[in-house]
């Protein structure tokens, strides 16, 4: 494939730019461009010299300026976060903030994939967790809030963009873009009914509320 076709495939058809997996911006047009700071190379997830392969789930995008202080190492420190490449659940190798299982929640919660949507529909990119700078950042949020009576496991947790856990915050009712929401036990409430997530694993969902009702 093309740098343009990788670009598409993690990151969606009308990207023009996006986060790497240090926060970093990058755009479609920079590839390989070493003076620009939005510039990013496709970079090998274990190296070759490594034991790693050439095959396609090997390979991510990268901002060139982390690919550089990266350096090709398996363990490795940007901006004073500790990174290694590890193996999830699956097998697959992937980079992970050591000592932070938040990256593997997004695999539990979403799969093999880079980028999804929250229960109220905003686009959120797995690279980009807190990033309150990227228009795709996301957070754990507890479903029923903790201050409600929820408690800390991940049957009462879901991913939602940045945006959507300031709006909800605490609440267990609550309106996002114009549409109400509701928090419910989930064992009280019809599949048909949850928002757009799925909280089959989850005591806790969230419906939207009919408000011409």
């Amino acid at each position: 494939m093309t740098a343009s076709e990788w670009w598409v495939k993690f990151f969606g058809q009308g990207a023009q730019d996006a986060n790497d997996y240090t926060g970093r911006t990058i755009k479609k047009a920079a590839y390989n461009q070493a003076g620009s700071q939005y510039g990013w190379v496709l970079e090998y997830i274990l190296p070759l010299d490594q034991g790693g392969t050439k095959a396609d789930d090997n390979l991510h995008i990268v901002s060139y300026e982390a690919h550089v202080l990266r350096d090709g190492k398996i363990t490795y420190s940007i901006d004073g976060i500790r990174y290694q490449v590890q193996k999830d659940e699956s097998g697959k190798r992937g980079v992970y903030k050591i000592g932070d299982k938040r990256v593997s929640f997004w695999e539990r919660e979403f799969g093999d994939v880079t980028e999804a949507t929250d229960f109220a529909g905003n686009k959120i990119i797995k690279s980009a967790y807190r990033n309150e700078n990227s228009q795709y950042g996301w957070d754990i949020d507890h479903i029923q809030p903790l201050s409600k009576g929820g408690v800390d496991t991940d049957e009462n947790k879901q991913i939602v963009h940045i945006f959507t856990n300031r709006e909800k915050a605490d609440k267990t009712t609550f309106v996002i873009d114009g549409q109400q929401y509701q928090v419910r036990k989930t064992s009280k409430a019809d599949e048909d009914e949850w928002a757009d997530y799925d909280y089959s694993d989850k005591k806790y969902c969230i419906v939207q509320i009919d408000q011409r009702r």
